[in-house]
């Protein structure tokens, strides 16, 4: 009977001592999403005859998953964060953002991110060239680079075919700080979209 203690002991011992062998905890996801669209609306742009339809841009590769992208040096290989994620993937994420856009600017009665094919429209698509923040000697850069395009019917040649790219210092060593910069520099990106998109709207 005196062994019992004993025997209670060791096996008190093996548990601990197995709980702390045992594998640290898996870190939770993070989702990120930018902040909204902020845009200056004070002058009255042309409106366009034509509803306009902005497809889900394109996007090859690694940059068609919703994993933030990060390179170590401006020339270092691209990398994939596992649990800090975007909300959406990046095609779908720029489409909305340049939706939303296009509302504030007031750039159609209806800009809308799907219409039958036959009816008429302004479409506009892109593709996704660049989207990662990258690690420099002074912090962290976002590095963003789109194709845009945009067509009245797909029988025609592009009214307007561009690549668009913009850097932006990220304020801090964050993620956070990171996606403020991917959203300003997205901005940039379709500001000067947008200067091109003026003149082949009609009122």
């Amino acid at each position: 009977m005196r062994a019992l203690p004993v025997i209670r002991l060791a096996l008190a011992c093996l548990v601990v001592s197995i709980a702390g062998c045992s594998a640290p905890a898996v870190p939770d996801q993070s989702y990120f999403r930018m902040p909204p669209v902020a845009v200056d609306t004070a002058a009255t742009p042309p409106r366009s005859a034509l509803p306009i339809v902005v497809e889900p841009y394109r996007a090859n590769g690694v940059y068609n998953d919703q994993a933030i992208l990060y390179a170590t040096s401006t020339e270092g290989s691209i990398k994939a964060y596992h649990y800090q994620l975007w909300d959406e993937a990046p095609s779908t994420l720029l489409q909305r953002r340049l939706i939303a856009e296009l509302r504030a600017r007031g750039a159609a009665t209806l800009v809308t991110n799907r219409l039958p094919a036959a009816l008429p429209a302004l479409r506009i698509g892109g593709q996704v060239e660049q989207f990662e923040r990258v690690q420099d000697g002074n912090g962290w850069i976002v590095r963003v680079r789109m194709e845009l395009h945009v067509e009245r019917d797909v029988q025609s040649a592009p009214l307007l075919l561009k690549t668009y790219a913009a850097e932006v210092t990220a304020d801090n060593d964050t993620i956070q700080s990171s996606v403020r910069a991917f959203a300003h520099a997205v901005d940039q990106c379709h500001a000067a979209f947008w200067s091109d998109l003026r003149p082949l709207l009609t009122p």
